[in-house]
């Protein structure tokens, strides 16, 4: 079987994990893969069976991408017996096409709203469309999340008739860290404190002035705690953040992006974690923290207590009040600490990108005995 999978809009971050993880652990056997896409695609090592498409002309600029997605793409497609769209913006109705649903940004009004009308607002307005019309016109789609399947189906009733499946993403053995014994906070000094943790872009959603306040108000109260910030800075947020950083330069360092392959030595280092993300379809900067074996105090929006469950405690991160008391709470008791970590940890061993590839490739090739049939 050939599979062509677009990977026009795939070009860094979590998407681009993705893919990479994906190929490296299925074994394709017989089958052949073909991927389209620009110069990102040399970050993707070479293997048998799978080709590589890359056409660095079409993507000099976001208008030449567009109108090569638009009018040319679907060439490149047909000649597979199925193609994959992990960036779920495409639509033929010629192309039998399996499609993929990776940002809630775009379907949660609330959450989309928290952007000032801008460039970004509208294009996430925009996107929405069509990934709606890429999710219509699809053989089938791949959801990461629970939570995003049944948000998008109830937001799109007409989709829940179309064939699909959930399929959570993996996790890289590099995070992986036995839980540490827990200590008192009493025995925390400000030239050995509780080290606090938060990886995350920082945007709009995820609220890390809140836990910058929150942080602040321990502090005045003598708890002996830091705080490392580590992401890439929106740039529209820059003043905002820096103002809450204003007075914190002892106990709150911010490292901005960090190479992916650096960040598990963060996690190692770090005594608990925060993750006060309002908007995600699968969080995988949770399942991060929670394979590094550490106690984790999480937002309770979105898909977050579907993938901790109990394993940690829960905050509205769009409050101080609220992260703070619980914060307090997670520190003052180092056996419920101990207990949330090992649990987070088990259920972090649930994540693979061999059984996240195994997933994925099984459903795609489900499609075309499906199709044969009519």
């Amino acid at each position: 079987m050939k599979i062509a999978i677009d990977a026009t809009n795939i070009k860094a971050g979590g998407g681009l994990t993705h893919l990479k993880r994906i190929i490296e652990y299925f074994d394709l056997g017989t089958d052949t893969i073909v991927l389209i896409g620009g110069s990102w695609l040399n970050t993707i090592e070479a293997q048998k069976n799978v080709q590589k498409v890359i056409l660095e002309n079409e993507f000099q600029s976001i208008i030449k991408q567009e109108l090569f997605k638009a009018f040319k793409l679907k060439k490149y497609l047909k000649g597979a017996d199925i193609a994959f769209i992990p960036g779920g913006t495409f639509s033929n109705r010629k192309v039998r096409y399996v499609s993929m649903s990776q940002n809630m940004l775009v379907f949660e009004n609330k959450e989309r709203n928290r952007f000032p009308k801008s460039f970004t607002w509208l294009r996430y307005l925009l996107l929405e469309r069509l990934q709606v019309r890429s999710f219509k016109n699809a053989e089938g789609i791949i959801y990461i999340s629970e939570y995003a399947k049944n948000y998008i189906e109830n937001k799109y009733p007409e989709l829940k008739n179309k064939k699909s499946t959930v399929i959570y993403h993996g996790i890289s053995d590099d995070f992986r860290q036995v839980p540490k014994e827990q200590k008192p906070i009493e025995t925390y000094t400000r030239n050995a404190p509780f080290k606090l943790l938060y990886v995350s872009i920082v945007n709009y959603y995820k609220h890390q002035w809140n836990v910058i306040d929150a942080v602040k108000k321990l502090r005045s109260r003598g708890y002996n705690i830091t705080l490392e910030l580590i992401g890439p800075l929106y740039e529209p947020l820059r003043r905002k953040f820096e103002t809450a950083l204003i007075g914190t330069e002892d106990y709150i360092f911010y490292k901005g992006r960090v190479a992916y392959d650096e960040i598990s030595a963060s996690y190692k280092n770090a005594d608990m974690f925060i993750f006060a993300s309002t908007c995600e379809n699968m969080p995988n900067i949770l399942v991060e923290a929670m394979s590094a074996g550490l106690p984790i105090l999480c937002s309770n929006f979105g898909p977050m207590p579907e993938i901790l469950k109990d394993a940690g405690v829960y905050m509205d991160p769009t409050s101080v009040d609220s992260i703070s008391a619980n914060l307090e709470k997670i520190l003052v008791n180092k056996e419920n600490r101990q207990e949330i970590a090992q649990k987070a940890y088990t259920y972090s061993l649930e994540f693979s990108w061999k059984k996240t590839a195994n997933e994925t490739f099984d459903f795609i090739k489900e499609i075309i005995p499906v199709q044969n049939k009519t």
